[in-house]
């Protein structure tokens, strides 16, 4: 211990007698570290720790599924009671359905996140009310008491965080229900923020219908119960409803996912591409610095041969050597650690959205000892590299007068060489994986959604279904809505859909084309199913390509009609005409519809998704309780946010509409998970370059001085300055293409993990490598000219007096 102690001790001597050193070398770490914890703080809150509920582990999402197809979706609420009363591994099974809510019966209504959850939901969460109590067992059924449970944030602001809240009312829906619980302040189920919880049947799409997949089904295993059994017995109750029900669920299954793996599928595979980016800029940083340490360490030839002479062993030596590395790496992960902390607070504000604001991002145990273990790790093995190179002198030739360079600049050259060139490997990978994210993000950028998103003004609202209960009320609504949108000073068109194109409003249905023999049951064609006004298309910008559009003849006593999209005409009649076509819908009662129109395809969910079969239904003969109001201005959409509000209020004052946004930031938000991914990967790769071309000027200027006296005898035998500069750049580019080299043979090889990740690009893509290979080679080239140009600077006769 005493030992240590006195290495410890001289270790921060001779960092302070050397402060420059010291300080580069620190702050050079930091950002490797700081980088490090940064991300790792992410990766933890995603990926290693529980979500913040009760023994989350055990929570599994349930879905329904094809077994033919393999598809997964919802379950219908009476497979869903049958799973909950035949299983026997599951303490709870319950249903919750994320969906705002109308909040009225206040000066202004508004719109508030609702779940509708089965009565047992709060036990499944693990989690009980702070105020009041919550759901009780069969307040989910019809004919209870209309009871709500809040969240704490609604209570303290929407509320006023009333003392007396329990027993008070809310319209919601157009329902009055009565608050019992408020949930703790820090309570947020992970799937989706809620601010209202609602008992299950009165969701506004509950149905009996087997048929009908409106629900997600969540359940907690019971202790000691492993998910491979509660699959096995979800197998056999499906098998026995498949016989049971043949008509509706024959070759159904159910397929169990953990809850963590559910709300972090979107996310991970970004957050592992960030981790091995940072992974890289670490080694990079501790190559810089080990190279650094190369530096110092044959500046300590005659202080080592020396300490031999006087009795050290080598294996003293180098542990007073490694010793000092640690002390600087430790230094360096103290004000990494301070760096990671802002980083992590930059993260989380500038996330693309609040999908993951359930995270707790922070710096927690975990995160301080992989910082502590990655600190030590990387301190030993970069350390050990100037420890053994230069922990064996030769102590009469060290200490000879004179011989102070002797036989350390072949030996920092070498060691140093491939320090340099693992750094322009590693920035090389780095460049590439931001080349191609930013390729792919012009690719994904230029893409044709199929229509026109400038000067598109957009809301939404949900009618109350107790208050507009038959289909024409719901119609005349919506047609009083666009009406007065329309005669609104600045707006050009206005028009009404159901699903707006990025939106995230989608629903598919199943078609069968009555020209060809019927399919087997399940087998049936599907195309994405949306449901619009006589103006959509044409506000929009949506293409006709033939036929007609919907007319004001399209009411519910014409026969239906629907517009087809080109991607569906041509898949299913390949060439013939579509136009007069009659197909039958099985999911909405068998109705059978005639085509009438075939429109542009539209990239309904995301910009790189391959164009699919879509339709589109009048509003007018299938209206629904849902829709979003969509005007094209004159100027600024958004300057005509509050006069669009009130077009919906002047028909129904107690009809709240939210979403209040443009198009335009729908397609900017569509992309920000991939514009986020590409801005970090920007940011390390520029900051792995800054470290990689200071890698290669420091080794070039440091082999140059070494070689002062040879470049002066070259001088005064009548080498030119052409010749001298030559010589280092050669140098220096040998050693910039052996890392080229590596780094074109690793992104090879890695870069396939980016390719979920890219649009439109190939992680092979020929443009990004050369390009990235080109743009190393010249800032080597610019990193070695300044020592280079200063070797040809040397006088011959000082030269040939060097030391």
């Amino acid at each position: 211990m005493g030992a240590t102690l006195q290495d410890i001790r001289y270790g921060v001597r001779m960092l302070a007698k050397n402060p420059g050193f010291t300080i580069v070398a620190v702050l050079t770490l930091a950002l490797g570290i700081g980088a490090n914890t940064a991300v790792f703080s992410v990766v933890n809150a995603v990926l290693l720790r529980p979500l913040p509920l009760p023994d989350s582990r055990r929570l599994m999402v349930l879905f329904d599924t094809d077994d033919r197809s393999g598809q997964s979706w919802a379950v219908s609420y009476p497979d869903f009671l049958d799973w909950r009363r035949q299983n026997r591994t599951f303490d709870v099974l319950s249903t919750f359905v994320p969906q705002s809510v109308n909040l009225s019966g206040r000066e202004e209504p508004v719109r508030v996140r609702g779940g509708f959850v089965s009565a047992n939901f709060f036990s499944l969460a693990g989690v009980q009310p702070s105020l009041g109590r919550s759901f009780r067992a069969g307040e989910d059924v019809p004919g209870a008491s209309r009871v709500a449970v809040i969240n704490y944030g609604m209570w303290q602001g929407l509320l006023g965080g009333d003392p007396q809240i329990l027993g008070k009312t809310l319209t919601l829906n157009g329902e009055v229900f009565s608050i019992v619980g408020v949930m703790p302040k820090d309570f947020r189920f992970p799937v989706d923020y809620c601010e209202v919880w609602i008992p299950a049947i009165y969701n506004p799409y509950f149905s009996n219908d087997r048929r009908k997949e409106p629900i997600a089904v969540v359940g907690r295993l019971k202790a000691g119960m492993r998910r491979a059994q509660a699959q096995a017995e979800m197998d056999t109750i499906t098998k026995q409803l498949a016989q049971q029900y043949p008509d509706t669920n024959r070759d159904r299954g159910a397929k169990l996912v953990p809850l963590q793996d559910v709300v972090t599928l979107e996310i991970r595979p970004a957050i592992l591409v960030l981790l091995v980016a940072v992974g890289f800029v670490l080694l990079i940083s501790c190559a810089n610095v080990a190279s650094l340490l190369l530096v110092r360490a044959s500046g300590r030839q005659r202080e080592m041969a020396l300490r031999a002479t006087l009795g050290a062993g080598r294996a003293r030596l180098i542990r007073q050597m490694v010793t000092e590395t640690l002390l600087l790496w430790m230094l360096g992960a103290c004000f990494g650690v301070l760096l990671g902390h802002w980083g992590l607070d930059g993260l989380a504000r500038i996330r693309p959205d609040d999908s993951t604001s359930w995270m707790r991002l922070e710096l927690d145990a975990g995160v301080l000892l992989f910082t502590l273990g990655v600190t030590i790790l990387t301190g030993l093995v970069f350390g050990l590299i100037p420890a053994i190179r230069f922990s064996n002198p030769n102590p009469m030739g060290a200490l000879k007068e004179g011989s102070r360079v002797a036989g350390r600049g072949t030996a920092h050259s070498r060691a140093g060489r491939v320090l340099v060139a693992s750094q322009v490997a590693l920035t090389l990978v780095l460049l590439v994986g931001a080349g191609l994210t930013m390729r792919s993000l012009a690719k994904i950028t230029g893409v044709n959604p199929g229509y026109n998103p400038e000067n598109l003004l957009t809301l939404e609202y949900r009618l109350p279904r107790n208050k507009y209960p038959k289909k024409s009320q719901q119609w005349n609504f919506h047609r009083q809505v666009v009406e007065r949108a329309q005669s609104l000073p600045g707006v050009r068109s206005a028009a009404e859909v159901e699903g707006l194109p990025m939106s995230g409003n989608a629903s598919d249905t199943a078609i069968v084309l009555l020209d060809r023999p019927e399919p087997a049951p399940g087998q049936e064609l599907r195309a994405q199913a949306n449901i619009c006004d006589t103006h959509f298309f044409r506000t929009m910008g949506i293409p006709l390509l033939r036929g007609r559009a919907f007319t004001e003849q399209d009411t519910m006593d014409t026969p239906h009609v629907v517009v087809v999209n080109q991607t569906l005409a041509e898949t299913y009649w390949k060439g013939a005409d579509p136009i007069g076509k009659v197909i039958r819908l099985p999911d909405e009662e068998n109705l059978t519809a005639t085509v009438v129109g075939v429109v542009g395809d539209v990239k309904q969910i995301n910009l790189d998704d391959a164009n699919g079969a879509q339709l589109y239904e009048a509003q007018a003969q299938q209206p629904t309780i849902f829709a979003t109001l969509v005007a094209r201005t004159e100027g600024d959409p958004m300057s005509l946010a509050t006069a669009l509000r009130s077009a919906v209020w002047a028909v129904d004052r107690d009809q709240p509409v939210w979403k209040v946004r443009t198009e335009q930031s729908l397609l900017d938000l569509s992309v920000g998970p991939r514009r986020f991914l590409k801005m970090l990967l920007e940011v390390f790769s520029a900051l792995a370059l800054l470290l990689a071309s200071i890698g290669i000027y420091g080794v070039i200027s440091y082999s140059t001085s070494q070689r002062i006296q040879e470049i002066g005898v070259r001088m005064a035998l009548g080498a030119q300055r052409r010749d001298v500069l030559r010589l280092v750049l050669g140098e220096g580019m040998w050693i910039a293409a052996t890392g080229v080299a590596m780094g074109l043979a690793a992104a090879l090889a890695l870069t396939h993990f980016l390719s979920s990740q890219l649009f439109g690009v190939s992680a092979t893509d020929p443009i990004t490598f050369s390009g990235v290979a080109l743009l190393l080679a010249t800032v080597a080239l610019l990193a070695c000219y300044i020592p280079a140009r200063r070797a040809t600077r040397v006088d011959p006769i000082i030269a040939l007096r060097y030391e």
